[in-house]
């Protein structure tokens, strides 16, 4: 007659299972399993886990754990008791075996179905990402990054006033000592220009002053990010200065000495702080714009004629 290890080794290869694929079913430990293969029942924690654990190994393998509880007991088995859970498990091969296969693997599917659906989701968006970068890249910069200066038609170059700037130097260097004290002291002696603002319309400034060093420098210094910058003549309204200066780039030039007024042009106001003759001109703080705005700056000796070609400038800008 089979023991009770036989007849659970017997039936668990029947069904094609191993002592691990058994372990996984049943949460047993591995030497508890084989031990009770082996009849080695003294191997068990106590009593209670050897029956316990008897009863799962058979309902596994399908066999009625009954008759086997009964042997273990020293009690004969009953015929009516015998294999009632036979066919419980499917064996391996069998076609119910192969049909829950089949639905695992359906399952499986199904279940990769929403995460192929997320790839394909992110990658269309990194995707649409990549293309607008690759357009944005082939369509250049928002604000265009010219040559250092670009001086127009009928004015004066950058190299020329360096070179006129290098001669009054030599010149300045043949006066005599008493001459250079003398024009020291009377730079000494004047107080920096004070600006008037007459007009502020946000898009629009005009300022005012009693009188400008000449030559009149205007410098520039870029602040959160680019913008545009021309100087140009009131009455003609032709630039004689332009450039795209950048954030934190210093800036400077001057206005020709025959001028009595001139326009401050500004593509990005907030973007670039403007000194004339090292004093800061407060252009957009009182109505403060984002975007454009021109800024006119003339001097009292200027002639009367100055407000009407102020405001047909004004007209001609809005």
């Amino acid at each position: 007659m089979e023991t009770i290890g036989e007849k659970l080794r017997a039936a668990r290869l029947e069904r094609g299972l191993t002592i691990g694929d058994l372990q996984r079913i049943t949460k047993i430990q591995r030497r508890y399993l084989e031990a009770i293969e082996d009849n080695d029942f003294d191997a068990m924690p106590s009593d209670y886990y050897k029956r316990t654990f008897i009863r799962q190994f058979a309902e596994a393998v399908g066999l009625n754990p009954k008759p086997l509880l009964r042997r273990l007991d020293g009690k004969p088995e009953r015929n009516d008791l015998m294999n009632t859970m036979a066919l419980s498990i499917p064996v391996k091969g069998s076609r119910k075996s192969k049909y829950n296969e089949t639905n695992t693997k359906k399952n499986l599917v199904k279940s990769y179905i929403p995460v192929a659906l997320l790839v394909l989701v992110v990658m269309g968006i990194i995707g649409t990402i990549g293309y607008a970068i690759f357009i944005d890249s082939e369509q250049g910069p928002i604000v265009p990054i010219p040559d250092k200066t670009t001086n127009l038609a009928g004015s004066n170059t950058l190299e020329s006033e360096k070179t006129s700037e290098s001669k009054e130097e030599d010149s300045s260097s043949a006066e005599s000592t008493d001459e250079k004290k003398e024009k020291k002291t009377k730079k000494k002696d004047k107080k920096a220009a004070a600006f008037t603002l007459e007009t502020d319309t946000g898009d629009y400034a005009a300022f005012t002053t009693k009188e400008l060093e000449k030559p009149v420098k205007v410098t520039f210094k870029g602040t959160d990010g680019p913008a545009w910058v021309g100087l140009q003549s009131p009455e003609t309204q032709e630039l004689f200065y332009q450039y795209t200066i950048q954030p934190g780039e210093d800036l400077e030039t001057f206005v020709p000495e025959e001028m009595t007024s001139f326009d401050i042009v500004v593509g990005a106001a907030p973007n670039v702080k403007i000194s004339i003759n090292g004093e800061e001109l407060k252009f957009n703080e009182k109505t403060p714009t984002t975007g454009k705005k021109m800024i006119t700056l003339k001097t009292d000796s200027s002639d009367a004629d100055s407000t009407t070609t102020t405001n047909e400038q004004k007209e001609v800008f809005e």
